[in-house]
């Protein structure tokens, strides 16, 4: 007990350990999906990301997608075939829908 005492300080540390390892651990609840979408005339990676982002900043999303699919700019051509990451919490009992699609209830 008086190593507690005189050592307080390390269960603060430890307290703070764990709840970052709890917190850590329910992020990764959330699995990283992929969902293959053809691209429309019209479609940009701004308006996907405003329907597929699903709370990542846009920016971070759009690198994503970039990253994903070896994509230099952020151009993107109608009828091309793209990978977009999307979040999905295995809790969940839903599915992703397309863009124009009803999902399932």
């Amino acid at each position: 007990m008086k190593f507690l005492k005189e050592n307080y300080y390390f269960i603060v540390l430890l307290i703070v350990f764990l709840s970052v390892a709890a917190y850590q651990l329910d992020k990764l609840s959330e699995e990283d999906n992929y969902l293959e979408i053809v691209i429309n005339d019209g479609d940009t990676l701004w308006g996907l990301a405003t329907n597929y982002s699903d709370g990542t900043p846009a920016h971070h999303w759009i690198e994503q997608v970039k990253s994903l699919n070896e994509l230099q700019t952020d151009q993107i051509n109608s009828g091309e075939l793209l990978r977009l990451p999307v979040k999905m919490n295995p809790q969940a009992e839903h599915r992703v829908a397309e863009m124009g699609e009803e999902a399932d209830e």
